[in-house]
């Protein structure tokens, strides 16, 4: 399981470090706010500290109460789910860990802390939230506490990690897209309820509504790894904007099930196996909205939060049974 199903609580990932805004009464106190601390900001770090401790205490109490008190909880498991969901959780794990590092990361130079000091906080912080959800999955009956899981938070953080210590910033980075999809009214079995479609089949999985639909449905997520040509070259390819990225993405279709399209429901087997389940690979152009210039520090601070979403753009994708697609815009 990963924080991306959770919508309320993923938002709350985002206000952890950039929902602190203050009463101000002016426009230099305004850029002052959002400029880091040259020197370790005492009040910044109450202010930070006490934010954070709300934000984990509400997200964990959330999350126990929307996903695990209803179920119950018993011993301590672990649960092998690396062939589940076509690896996309494992994406979204990679994903949270990675942008969670880097806003802990950047909430703690805003702060005043150096730049290792910082990074000991991003990463601490990512595994924070992510563990805890690995930790209350091993006790749920439901799911397990899953390595697999934790790899891909490990991975995530490593990347934002390792190039910070490296280049002293992201040459790569790792976005989501997403964008609703409308499922067949149709009903999977024809011996099953006649009522019953594959629409509301995903609404049992992911949710309804747009919120559900974007943050929690596999089906229309695609995570991306984004670059610069001109920045692996240092900066020399002057005709590149720097700005624009070139993006490698990943997702998934025909996702019914964990494992495969196939469930009980009401002791009805329902079988929609005769659905493909597909990765699907992209390749398109981005937006590195931190490399944007501007003087603004609330600009500044505003597209390093929204640098965590893939700009629509035109896209090829090729999926894992071989057919070939072009988008004109992609979401």
């Amino acid at each position: 399981m990963n924080i991306l199903t959770r919508p309320k609580l993923f938002a709350l990932s985002l206000v952890f470090f950039y929902g602190l805004i203050p009463s101000i009464h002016s426009q230099s106190r305004f850029q002052n706010f959002f400029t880091p601390s040259d020197t370790l900001n005492k009040n910044r770090v109450l202010l930070a500290s006490g934010f954070g401790l709300i934000s984990y205490s509400g997200f964990s109490v959330g999350l126990y109460n929307a996903w695990y008190s209803k179920q119950g909880l018993g011993k301590f498991h672990a649960f092998n789910d690396i062939r589940e969901w076509l690896h996309m959780d494992k994406a979204a794990h990679m994903f949270n860990s990675y942008f969670q590092s880097e806003l802990g990361y950047q909430g703690a130079r805003w702060c005043g802390y150096s730049s290792g000091t910082s990074l000991i906080w991003g990463v601490s912080m990512a595994m924070l939230f992510q563990s805890t959800i690995e930790v209350m999955d091993g006790f749920s009956y439901d799911y397990g506490f899953s390595w697999p899981d934790m790899a891909g938070n490990v991975i995530g953080i490593g990347l934002f990690t390792s190039q910070q210590l490296i280049w002293d910033e992201q040459k790569f980075r790792i976005k989501l897209s997403s964008w609703p999809k409308k499922y067949s009214k149709l009903p999977p079995n024809e011996m099953g309820d006649p009522g019953y479609s594959f629409e509301d089949r995903a609404h049992e999985l992911y949710g309804s509504g747009f919120l559900n639909s974007t943050l929690k449905d596999y089906n229309t997520q695609t995570f991306w790894l984004t670059f610069s040509p001109e920045r692996l070259v240092n900066g020399n390819w002057k005709n590149w904007p720097d700005c624009l990225n070139v993006s490698l993405g990943f997702g998934a279709d025909g996702l019914f099930g964990g494992f495969t399209n196939k469930w009980v429901k009401q002791n009805i087997v329902y079988n929609a196996e005769r659905i493909p389940r597909v990765n699907e690979y992209y390749l398109a152009l981005d937006i590195d909205l931190s490399k944007i210039r501007t003087r603004n520090r609330f600009l500044k601070t505003l597209f390093r939060v929204f640098n965590i979403v893939k700009i629509p753009s035109p896209a090829i994708e090729i999926n894992s049974i071989g057919r070939v697609k072009g988008h004109w815009l992609f979401f």
